[in-house]
Formats: structure tokens, C-alpha cells, sequence
């Protein structure tokens, strides 16, 4: 379970920033657009936006799952209750206590506009009243790193990082491969 709960982190913390080095503000689009722009990649650069944004929410839906099949927060907090260990349960649902409603309304998101694609779901109406700021899909997926990681240390002992995703390596690959793009067009 907790390689699976990892690799949703992880994954989800590549397609945050990816997207997000690629669209926010004061990332990648004042030194790229041109680049990205260019006829030859804009296709690609259009369906990257959009396919890391999308993945982003279906990798924090599994990580938010309810389903009792999934590997998922909830079912590691059951599974940690099965073996007397409530404590560790407590200090997941401290740490995680001031996203519950973000967390709903990634789920919302999630299951409105992207999973099930509900008829008669507006994008910007959706947004607009379960808006999520990029910087707290961020901090969320941090705190899910770290938790991920003192949870199995504390269960298995110091075995290495079990979820690096608390770095910027997506990040800066992504502006790496922008540079060669732009180099390659010299």
C-alpha cells in the first residue's frame, strides 16, 4: 500500500509541476512562450497543459479515494488502526485537517469536470465555486510526502527516502527541456 500511496504523491507532484512551471505565473511563459508558441510544438505544449492538469487530479483522487479497494489515505489510516497504531493515525489527521475541504473540492473537481465528465458541468462554474490555488495543490502534496515518509519510517525504520517528491526535480527538468527546445530552434 504504501508504494502504491507513493507513487500517486509522486505522480501527482510531477503533473503539478509540470503544469505549473509550464502555465503560472512568473514560471515558464515570460522566457518560453515564443518557443512553446512555435507551430512546430504548440500541439504538444497545448495537450501538456492539459493532460498534466487533468492527471494532477486524477492522481490526488486516488490519493483521497473512499473506495475500500484503493490504495488510498483512508485505507492506510484503517489499515494503521488494525494494527493499534492510532497514534499514527491521529498525526495524519493533524497534518491533513487543514485541507479537508480543499480535499473535497479536488474530489468535487475531480469527479465533476475530469473522471466522469458530468453533463451540464461548466468548467468555469465548477472553478469557480471549488477553485483550488496552485500553491495549495503544492502544500498539500508536500505534506503528503512527508507523511508518507515519517509514517514508514516510523513503521520499518530508516530504509531511505521511500517519496522524494518534496523536491523541484520535475520542475527543473521541465525548464531543462525548454532550454534544449530553445537551443535546437538557434
Amino acid at each position: 500500500m504504501f508504494r502504491r500511496i507513493s507513487d500517486s504523491i509522486e505522480a501527482g507532484t510531477a503533473f503539478y509541476q509540470i503544469w505549473f512551471t509550464l502555465r503560472g505565473q512568473g514560471k515558464a511563459l515570460p522566457e518560453y512562450y515564443n518557443d512553446m508558441n512555435d507551430f512546430r510544438y504548440v500541439d504538444f505544449f497545448h495537450a501538456i497543459n492539459s493532460g498534466t492538469y487533468r492527471l494532477m487530479f486524477i492522481e490526488l483522487g486516488c490519493l483521497f479515494d473512499t473506495d475500500p479497494r484503493a490504495a488510498s489515505i483512508r485505507n492506510l489510516k484503517s489499515e494503521l488502526v488494525k494494527i493499534g497504531r492510532q497514534d499514527l493515525v491521529s498525526h495524519i489527521d493533524k497534518q491533513l485537517s487543514p485541507y479537508t475541504d480543499m480535499v473535497k473540492n479536488i474530489l468535487t473537481i475531480r469527479s465533476k469536470l475530469i473522471a466522469h465528465k458530468e453533463l451540464g458541468a461548466s468548467s468555469e462554474v465548477i472553478h469557480s465555486k471549488y477553485g483550488i490555488k496552485p500553491d495549495m495543490i503544492k502544500d498539500l502534496l508536500k505534506i503528503c510526502c512527508l507523511l508518507i515518509n515519517d509514517i514508514h519510517e516510523k513503521l520499518f525504520g530508516k530504509n531511505g527516502v521511500f517519496c522524494a517528491a518534496e523536491t523541484e526535480r520535475f520542475e527543473n527538468a521541465t525548464f531543462k527541456l525548454l532550454s534544449v527546445l530553445r537551443k535546437g530552434r538557434s
